[in-house]
């Protein structure tokens, strides 16, 4: 009888992933256990949780790996009403290709574990989320759309937070709700500091 070879590595890490995401394609996020998934990869549980703390780190590392998200772009579109439209169209891409039991398990699972910041790591973390938002920002300035730049990162970050809110609270990113966001709350608040 022919020894199994253990994998190790990226071989792992890949055959675990490969099983993660077709554990979520035959039952569903909330249905997807740990279990399940070590078993599907020939591994086991411990193996798992060296990689990745819980089911919603594991899901989003197959979700960036087979998913098809798209990676963010930032926009120059040549006003910074035009920037966060496209910005946000870019984020409700994304969710639109998240089911909507997996973006409603994801939520729930990492709400319970992970700073508020990180709730969506594709959709990005403070310092990913400052990097697309600031040089709108820059450009804006620039243009005389604002007088300045350099604002503080809880209003460079204040995007994002409207728009988790948004998805929190509704579990979609309407287009309404995109403009809404971005004509009557952040243009205002910008227009309010450059007034200053």
């Amino acid at each position: 009888m022919a020894k199994k070879k253990r994998r190790r590595g990226a071989e792992l890490v890949d055959a675990i992933l490969e099983a993660a995401w077709e554990q979520l394609q035959a039952k569903g996020y909330q249905d997807v256990t740990i279990e399940g998934i070590a078993a599907a990869a020939a591994t086991t549980k411990t193996v798992l949780y060296r990689r990745w703390p819980d089911k919603a780190h594991l899901i989003i590392a197959a979700l960036s790996k087979f998913g098809n998200l798209p990676d963010y772009q930032v926009p120059d579109t040549g006003s910074l009403r035009g920037d966060l439209l496209n910005l946000f169209g870019q984020m409700a891409t994304l969710l639109d290709r998240l089911q909507e039991d997996t973006l409603r398990g994801l939520l729930a699972d990492r709400l319970q574990h992970l700073e508020f910041g990180e709730i969506f790591s594709h959709l990005t973390t403070g310092e990913q989320l400052k990097g697309l938002i600031q040089p709108l920002l820059d450009r804006a300035a620039a243009r005389g759309e604002i007088s300045h730049a350099d604002w503080p990162d809880r209003v460079v970050t204040l995007p994002g937070i409207l728009l988790l809110n948004e998805i929190l609270g509704r579990q979609t990113l309407t287009l309404a709700a995109q403009t809404e966001i971005v004509d009557e709350i952040l243009l205002p608040i910008f227009a309010a500091g450059s007034a200053q």
